[in-house]
Parts: C-alpha cells; structure tokens; sequence
C-alpha cells in the first residue's frame, strides 16, 4: 500500500458505524456490544486472538488487613470467574487463574477458585475480620474494567466487604497503584515474552520493597509484595540449564505462589480482538505489534 491512515476514534460506535459504511478497514478497540454486532455482519470480520498478560484483582499489602494472608486467600473465593469470564471478558479475556500465560514453560492448570461466599467467610474469620470492613476498588473507565469491578464489589459485598469504587484515566488509577496508595485496583499486566520468567518478575518478583526502590514496573513492589524466598526460586529457575529440572522449578514456583497468596489474583487471560472488512487480509490484530506491510485490501 502506498499509505496507512491513523485515525483516532475513542468512541467505539463511531468505529463500529465506520466499519460498517465502509470509511474505515479495521477498528481495534471496539467494546463487545458493537463486536457480537459485528460478528453477525457477512461484510466485516471479526477475529480474537491471545496475547500477553492478565486482568486481575491487586491487593495492597501496604495495608494492614490485606497484608493478612487470611484476607487475601478469603478474595479469591470472592470472584465470579465464571460469571466474569462468561458475560463480560468475551473477545477480551478467557478464565485464568495463574500468573503465567498459557503455554508457558511448567504452566500448571488452573487452582479450581470459584466464586464461594461461606468458604470466604471462614479465612475472613480468622483474621478478625467476621463482619468484614470497608474499602475501596479502583478501575480505570474502559468497559470490561468497570463490568468487572463492579461485579466483584457485588460479590465482596456478600461477604461484608463494602467496597467503595473509584474510577478514572490510567494515569489516575495506574498513578495510585505505582505511589502505592489504593487498596484493590482491577488492572490489567503481565510479561511481553513467552516465558514464565516474563510474567513472574512482571507480577510477583520484587528485588526491593523499601519507598525509596521506586520499582514502579514490578507489580509486587506496586503492591507492596515481597517474599525472599520466591525471589530467590525466580532467580535460581530463570538460570537453570537442565530442562527437566527447571520446568519442575517453576511448577513448585505456581504451587509456592498458591500457598503464600500473592497480591495479584488473576481472573481472565488476556485475548485482544479487532474487526475488519472482510476483503482485507494480512491484519496483525494486536495492536501493539501491527504490521502493515503485508496488508492486502482485495478490492
């Protein structure tokens, strides 16, 4: 082709009504409604694909009572991974449950959570917290965040947690989470590679927890996370050359994450999806990778 057009439309059903007069070729930020709408239509294609990183629930450990591991395991039995996953993540994300991408070196199946409010009321119990507490939950505006969030404030409700939502922009809510000043936030990240290395020192790994260390790239330093020891197998797996062993390393490094409860509880895999016109071929559909030299509008 001899140019590509950029054009900036944040509202998705100005991309999905382009899409459809045929004024745009590919629309990649579309919200499910207009998607399924899109899927029905012969003319436009519609495709998902998986990608890197999770969406998840970050408990701040910088706060007493999630500093609890008590607390922390009775969270993850107060989310609706079925719910989530099956009425809001369509063409965004698929259950997942690990913070490492399917696929990946050593990947162990899913712990099995489901939503279960009586067994979270136990854990919550021990910790002194019978009646629950109140907190806030932040989320930046995009649609699937928000659906999410408020699905899970609904079911941490039922077990007494009263969780106040905070919206805004990524730097807002993002911004909160690098200061280490929020208390649950629903996000979005996880490693770029392929490797279970990539997503550990993304999600869990933190070399320095003090103020000072400013590790704002690290989601365990951003919540507050540490843990010497897991350090330590993140490390010793990442150089191990013999292959069998280091797959079993990072097998006991899923089944370690599952006994302390870490402070990133995923829910859903990240999938990205786009739609195009139908007589176009060669579509990279994660927008962080895009290509275009090898796009053919067969027109």
């Amino acid at each position: 082709m001899k140019r590509v057009l950029m054009r900036h439309l944040p509202e998705s059903q100005s991309q999905r009504l382009a899409l459809e007069q045929a004024d745009i070729d590919v629309g990649f930020s579309l919200s499910a409604p207009d998607l399924r709408a899109l899927d029905a239509d012969e003319d436009i294609t519609v495709e998902t694909v998986p990608s890197a990183g999770f969406y998840y629930l970050a408990i701040s450990m910088k706060d007493e009572r999630f500093a609890n591991p008590k607390v922390r395991e009775a969270l993850r039995h107060l989310i609706d991974y079925d719910g989530i996953n099956g009425a809001i993540m369509p063409y965004f994300g698929v259950k997942h449950q690990r913070p490492i991408n399917s696929g990946a070196l050593g990947e162990l199946d899913d712990e099995g959570f489901a939503l279960d409010i009586e067994k979270a009321k136990s854990p919550l119990a021990e910790a002194g917290c019978p009646d629950g507490f109140d907190t806030t939950l932040r989320m930046i505006t995009n649609q699937e965040f928000l659906d999410s969030a408020t699905a899970i404030q609904a079911t941490l409700a039922q077990a007494g947690i009263n969780a106040e939502i905070i919206t805004g922009d990524g730097r807002q809510i993002y911004g909160a989470m690098r200061e280490r000043t929020f208390e649950l936030l629903v996000g979005r990240g996880g490693g770029q590679l392929p490797h279970p290395d990539s997503n550990l020192r993304a999600m869990v790994h933190n070399p320095d927890n003090s103020g000072e260390a400013k590790l704002t790239n690290y989601q365990g330093w951003r919540t507050s996370f540490f843990d010497e020891n897991l350090n330590k197998m993140i490390e010793d797996a990442l150089v191990e050359t013999d292959a069998a062993k280091q797959l079993t390393m990072y097998q006991d490094i899923q089944r370690y994450m599952d006994d302390v409860v870490i402070s990133i509880q995923p829910f859903s895999e990240r999938v990205v999806t786009a739609a195009n016109q139908a007589d176009v071929d060669g579509i990279t559909i994660d927008p962080w990778t895009s290509r275009f030299e090898d796009v053919v509008k067969n027109r």
